[in-house]
């Protein structure tokens, strides 16, 4: 399989041994195993570490939420036409729910990782966090809206130079 995330392509391989998966993503090994898969959400467990996972999926796009960070997965075939997708800098809802929190105003400095939006969804809080750093161009959502997955958030654009 071929995904792509923003501009960067990822090659997975995936097989089931036993309780567990191996994966091979761009020639790098990975074993995982996930626990019950509910309600958009399962536990994943690699290396002795364990984390919720959210996911949804629209045809052939994936939206994951892992660790305070969204993803946006596009499965690429072969000879298939590429699909329209947001800005790159683009942070966007990874599940259905309600913006409790903006914890950022347009042309603010943010650094990867820094807490940007909280979604409320199946009544647990995800903050959701700068996938890289730079400078917040817009806002496209609110407290108290209802976002779904995939709607831009915060559009985050390169700091600019000698800033």
């Amino acid at each position: 399989m071929r995904f792509v995330c923003g501009d960067e392509p990822f090659d997975v391989e995936l097989r089931g041994v036993k309780d567990a998966y191996d994966a091979v993503v761009n020639g790098e090994p990975l074993r995982f195993s996930l626990g019950p898969v509910k309600d958009g959400r399962c536990d994943v467990r690699s290396s002795g570490e364990a984390a919720v996972l959210h996911f949804a999926r629209d045809g052939r796009r994936l939206h994951l939420f892992w660790e305070g960070v969204v993803y946006r997965l596009d499965e690429r075939r072969e000879g298939a036409r590429a699909s329209q997708r947001h800005d790159a800098g683009a942070l966007e809802a990874p599940m259905p729910g309600r913006v409790s929190a903006v914890k950022v105003s347009v042309g603010q400095k943010v650094s990867k990782g820094q807490e940007l939006v909280v979604v409320e969804a199946m009544k647990m809080e995800n903050a959701l966090r700068a996938p890289r750093a730079g400078v917040v161009r817009a806002l496209h959502a609110g407290p108290g809206d209802m976002v779904a997955p995939g709607r831009a958030l915060v559009e985050i654009a390169d700091e600019p130079e000698g800033a």
